[in-house]
C-alpha cells in the first residue's frame, strides 16, 4: 500500500508538504498517534473553540489582525462553535483536533483562518481545551462528593442510636453506634473536598497568551484573556504554564485518595452483606442476580467502585510515568488530555452511584445488636473500670480480663462473662479478687452505657455525633456553594465571550 494516501494528502493544504514537511502523514501515523489524538475530541473540542475566540478577540484588542479581516474570522469561528460535538468532522489525516477544527475553517472562511495562529502554538489552544475540561468536571465532582457527604450523615443522624460492635481486624473492638462509625467515611470527604478545591484552583490559571516557550512579542492582555476564558489565575512562568506535568498528577491522586476512601466502605458493606455476617442488604434495584444460582443477589456496585478504584490507581502510576518525561516533551500530555477528564467523569458517576447505595442500603439491627453479645466488646471497659474502681494498674486489669474472657471461651464456647471468671481468673494471677456479682458487670459492660460515656471530642456518644454531623454538613454545604460559583462563573465567562465575539462578528 502507498504510504501516501490520496487522503492524507489532503493535508497539504493546510500543514505539511507545504511547509517544513516534503511529504504528507503516513499511514502508520495517521493510524496510530494521529486516530489517537482525534480521539479526544468529545472533550476538547468545546474548550478548543473558546480558546479560539478569546485568542481571536485578543489579537483583534492589540491590533495584530487587520479591522476588515477580524469580522469574517470571528464569523467563521462562531459557525464551527455552533457544530454539535458529536457532528464535528474530525479528520484524523491531519493530525489532531486543533487541525481539523482549522481545515474546517479555512474551508469556510479561506486564508483569513491563518490569522488565528498568531503568537500562539498548537499546544496552547489544546492545553486550554483540556483545562476548561477538567476544571468543570472537578467542580461538578465536588458538587457530587458534597451530596454523598449529606448521604452519610443523613443516615448517621438516622442511627445515633443504634448500636452495634466496631471493628478492627474485622473483629469485635468496642460498643458503638452506627451513626458513630458511618461517620468515619464523612470525615476523609471532607479532607477530599478540600483537595478538589486546592486542585482546581492550580487547574484554573491560565496558560492563555504564553506564546510558545518564551512568551509572545506580541501585547496581548494575558490577564484579559484569562478573565474571558472563566479562569481565576494567570500561569505566570510562560513556559511552565505550557506543561506544568505535577497538575495532572495531583488531579488524578486527588481523585484516586476520593475513589479509596469510598472503597474502604464499599469492602466492609460487601463484608456486611454476607451470611456470616449479615449485618445490612442493598435493596434489589442495586443489586444484580446471578445467571446460574438462583438463590444469589450480588452487590454489583460495591464490586464495581472497588474495581474502578483498583482501575483509578493504575492510572496514577501512567499519569506519574509520562510526566517525567524531558521539560517541553508532548508525551507528558498527549495520554492526558482525554483520560483525566475521563477517569474525573466516572469518578464522579461513582459517587452518584454510591449516594443511591449509601442511602438505600439496608442495616439489619436486631442482628447488629445481637452482635454486641459476641466477642466481648466490653472488655476494655470492664479494664478500665478495674483501673479507676480498685485502683489496678491497666496493664494487671487487662491480664485479668484477658484470662477471664480465656476462662469463659474454654469453659463455655465464648458464652457470657461472668463475676466468677474475674475470680477465678484473679487467682491464677496471684492478685486480689474483684468481687463483682454478675449484676454489677451486667450494669459495667452495658453497651448502652458504653457508648454513652464517650463524651470526649470526636466520641461515640449521642451529643458528640450530633455534633460531627453538624460540622461535617456544614463543611458539605460549603463545599457545594463553592462548587456552584465555580461553575457559574465558568458558564457566565462562556456567555459574554460568545456575546462579545458575535457583536464584533457583526460590525
Amino acid at each position: 500500500m502507498d504510504s501516501h494516501s490520496p487522503q492524507s494528502q489532503t493535508f497539504s493544504d493546510t500543514y505539511g508538504a507545504d511547509g517544513r514537511l516534503s511529504q504528507s502523514a503516513a499511514d502508520a501515523l495517521v493510524a496510530s498517534a494521529y486516530r489517537h489524538d482525534c480521539a479526544d475530541a468529545d472533550v476538547l473540542l468545546e474548550g478548543v473553540s473558546l480558546a479560539d475566540l478569546a485568542h481571536a478577540l485578543a489579537l483583534i484588542e492589540c491590533g495584530a489582525i487587520p479591522a476588515t479581516v477580524a469580522p469574517r474570522l470571528l464569523r467563521g469561528l462562531l459557525e464551527l462553535h455552533a457544530i454539535p460535538i458529536a457532528e464535528f468532522p474530525i479528520r484524523p489525516e491531519l493530525g489532531d483536533v486543533y487541525n481539523s477544527r482549522e481545515a474546517l475553517l479555512k474551508e469556510r472562511i479561506g486564508h483569513d483562518s491563518g490569522w488565528l495562529h498568531a503568537g500562539r502554538p498548537r499546544r496552547e489552544a489544546v492545553n486550554i481545551g483540556y483545562l476548561i475540561a477538567v476544571r468543570d468536571r472537578i467542580a461538578r465532582l465536588m458538587q457530587s462528593h458534597a451530596a454523598l457527604g449529606f448521604a452519610f450523615t443523613d443516615r448517621a443522624e438516622e442511627h445515633i442510636g443504634t448500636l452495634m460492635p466496631d471493628f478492627t481486624y474485622l473483629h469485635h473492638a468496642h460498643p458503638t453506634s452506627l451513626g458513630h462509625y458511618l461517620l468515619t467515611y464523612a470525615q476523609p470527604m471532607r479532607r477530599d473536598l478540600d483537595r478538589l478545591s486546592a486542585v482546581h484552583a492550580r487547574v484554573n490559571a491560565s496558560p492563555a497568551g504564553s506564546g510558545s516557550v518564551n512568551g509572545t512579542r506580541l501585547p496581548i492582555d494575558r490577564a484579559r484573556l484569562a478573565s474571558r476564558l472563566g479562569f481565576s489565575s494567570v500561569a505566570i512562568h510562560t513556559r511552565d504554564a505550557m506543561w506544568q506535568p505535577d497538575v495532572p498528577i495531583e488531579c488524578i491522586s486527588a481523585a484516586v485518595t476520593l475513589m479509596v476512601n469510598l472503597d474502604r466502605f464499599a469492602e466492609e458493606l460487601q463484608i456486611w452483606g454476607t451470611a456470616e455476617f449479615d449485618f445490612a442488604d442493598l435493596p434489589d434495584s442495586l443489586s444484580r442476580s446471578s445467571v446460574i444460582m438462583p438463590q444469589k443477589k450480588n452487590p454489583y456496585p460495591l464490586a464495581y467502585i472497588r474495581g474502578l478504584t483498583g482501575h483509578l490507581l493504575g492510572k496514577t502510576a501512567s499519569f506519574a510515568a509520562v510526566g517525567k518525561t524531558f521539560s517541553g516533551n508532548p508525551d507528558s500530555r498527549v495520554f492526558i488530555y482525554g483520560e483525566l477528564p475521563r477517569s474525573l467523569d466516572r469518578v464522579a458517576e461513582a459517587v452518584n452511584l454510591f449516594a443511591a447505595v449509601i442511602t438505600g442500603f439496608t442495616p439489619h439491627l436486631p442482628r447488629m445488636r445481637r452482635g454486641l453479645d459476641e466477642g466481648y466488646p466490653e472488655a476494655t471497659d470492664l479494664a478500665d473500670h478495674l483501673m479507676l474502681a480498685q485502683e489496678m494498674d491497666y496493664r494487671t486489669a487487662h491480664h485479668l480480663v484477658g484470662r477471664a474472657i480465656r476462662l469463659a471461651i474454654d469453659e463455655s464456647h465464648a458464652g457470657p462473662l461472668t463475676g466468677a471468671h474475674l475470680d477465678r481468673a484473679a487467682d491464677a494471677l496471684g492478685i486480689g479478687r474483684p468481687g463483682l456479682t454478675d449484676d454489677a458487670l451486667a450494669t459495667i459492660t452495658a453497651p448502652d452505657s458504653i457508648v454513652a460515656s464517650r463524651e470526649g471530642i470526636g466520641g461515640a456518644a449521642p451529643d458528640r455525633v450530633r455534633d460531627m454531623i453538624a460540622d461535617a454538613r456544614s463543611h458539605f454545604d460549603a463545599a457545594r456553594h463553592e462548587a456552584a460559583r465555580l461553575l457559574t462563573q465558568t458558564a457566565s465567562s462562556k456567555a459574554e465571550l460568545l456575546a462579545e465575539a458575535t457583536r464584533l462578528s457583526q460590525s
